[in-house]
């Protein structure tokens, strides 16, 4: 498998990227109503006036919905699942599922984080079958 390149980074997402680094999925909370958002943004999507604070998800969520890639066309060889989760701060986050069967794939499945990491040291969050 060819090895993935690294995310283009910026200004309002940097903190998101530093973070994987040292194992911790970080999404941004409104410092006005305390809701969480993803993407990250330079504003606040509940309160415009307000510059979102960082804060440390729970890694947790569930499959909210997901698309089994059978013939890729970039640096992941195929197949591989995408997958929207929902995580337990309540914002959807796209992402990799990794190490679970397609047969065994289902929406409602718990799913924590695990980070793969790239060769500068950023790492890509994926997420992995949880216990309940």
């Amino acid at each position: 498998m060819t090895a993935l390149s690294s995310p283009i980074t910026d200004i309002v997402s940097d903190p998101f990227w530093l973070a994987t680094q040292a194992g911790k999925l970080m999404i941004q909370r409104c410092p006005v109503t305390g809701r969480h958002q993803w993407y990250p943004r330079a504003h606040s999507i509940y309160a415009p006036e307000a510059t979102p604070e960082w804060v440390e998800a729970s890694g947790r969520g569930t499959v909210f919905s997901f698309s089994t890639i059978h013939r890729g066309n970039g640096p992941i060889d195929a197949p591989y699942t995408c997958a929207l989760i929902m995580l337990e701060e309540g914002v959807l986050m796209l992402s990799r599922l990794d190490g679970i069967a397609e047969a065994e794939l289902q929406v409602g499945m718990p799913v924590a984080v695990a980070f793969s990491p790239l060769p500068d040291g950023i790492s890509l969050p994926v997420f992995r079958r949880r216990e309940t």
